[in-house]
């Protein structure tokens, strides 16, 4: 009766676990976060006057697979968007799947325009790779923590988007090469569809 009892405490307190908080110190030091994005902001500016910047993590342990059936890949992963001035000090966590198509990496682009005009207008194809990257994303709100890594704003639901990804997004588009890379260890518009 007293292994059940303890049994069952222990199952709650599994339960009641806080979730694992972040520290921007963690993600500038742990080989596990990879820095995407930096951009330091400038002082003064019209929204910040001390200074600080905005960086963004890929968590690389957080890289799954959803898919995998060349060309069509599919890929999860957790990415930390943290923000350092005085008017916004705070680390976002966000869940982000991406759905891959190789058939518009930027190679198979090249490759498919060479085979079809052997000397293919460089316009034509800039144009075609930025129209259709071959990314699409979901992407959700996780928690928000401050710097320090205390809780501020607790896992929603309901901030989930599903956009299309281009290249002009820098940000998102290197978030999204970066889990293909951690992945495969290859750059997505490194590949060739046959």
């Amino acid at each position: 009766m007293i292994q059940r009892i303890l049994m069952l405490a222990l199952v709650l307190l599994a339960f009641t676990m806080p979730t694992e908080a972040i520290t921007f110190q963690e993600l500038k030091t742990s080989p596990q976060f990879k820095l995407v994005h930096q951009h330091e902001y400038e002082k003064p500016s019209a929204i910040v006057n001390d200074g600080g910047g905005m960086y963004v993590y890929l968590n690389t342990y957080s890289v799954e697979v959803q898919k995998y059936a060349p060309p069509q890949y599919t890929l999860s992963a957790i990415y930390y968007v943290v923000h350092t001035s005085h008017y916004q000090a705070e680390i976002m966590e966000n869940k982000l799947t991406v759905n891959y198509d190789a058939n518009y990496s930027l190679a198979t682009l090249i490759k498919s325009s060479n085979m079809m005009n052997p000397s293919p207008s460089m316009l034509a194809l800039i144009e075609a790779s930025e129209s259709k990257s071959g990314l699409f994303m979901s992407d959700s709100d996780s928690a928000i923590y401050t710097l320090d890594g205390a809780l501020k704003k607790n896992p929603s639901s309901e901030g989930t988007r599903n956009l299309p990804l281009n290249r002009k997004n820098i940000i998102m588009y290197n978030l999204a090469d970066a889990m293909f890379m951690s992945a495969y260890q290859q750059h997505f518009d490194d590949i060739v569809v046959q």
